[in-house]
């Protein structure tokens, strides 16, 4: 008779435990992990190819979970012979459920000895932070010449 009683009371427990638990997850309790809650769709630039001191207009396409405020974005890159990144620009934002695009113009370095830049293939990086966190990064490539 005890063990049975035990046993009932148990079976209450873990039903009410997993009720419990159902009702958290309906009201949307449980968040996103900070991680999942923004991705680069995609990096793209207005052109392929790009010649000395052209302009760049670059975009960078956001996918946000949810509504975000002082999302942190820069792309940097274009290093030169010395490794130095010719290529940084940043900016603060906020952030709306679904896609966003945020935009920077630059202005693409001279091919010559001074700026240690040849004609060639050229890589920048996107990054974007979050509450201190980085949570995502993409890498792009354009081709630039004299």
């Amino acid at each position: 008779m005890a063990g049975d009683k035990e046993n009932k009371q148990m079976k209450r427990l873990v039903s009410t435990g997993v009720l419990i638990c159902l009702a958290v997850l309906l009201t949307g309790c449980v968040s996103v992990p900070i991680t999942e809650s923004i991705a680069v769709e995609r990096v793209t630039t207005d052109n392929d190819t790009y010649h000395s001191n052209e302009i760049m207009n670059i975009t960078v396409v956001l996918k946000s979970s949810t509504d975000m405020d002082n999302v942190y974005i820069n792309v940097s890159g274009v290093r030169n012979k010395r490794g130095k990144n010719l290529l940084f620009k940043e900016t603060t934002t906020n952030l709306t459920h679904g896609l966003n695009n945020v935009s920077f113009t630059y202005k693409t370095p001279a091919c010559s000895s001074c700026s240690g830049i040849d004609p060639g293939a050229y890589h920048f990086n996107t990054s974007v932070v979050y509450g201190n966190v980085t949570v995502a990064n993409a890498t792009y490539s354009v081709v630039i010449e004299q």
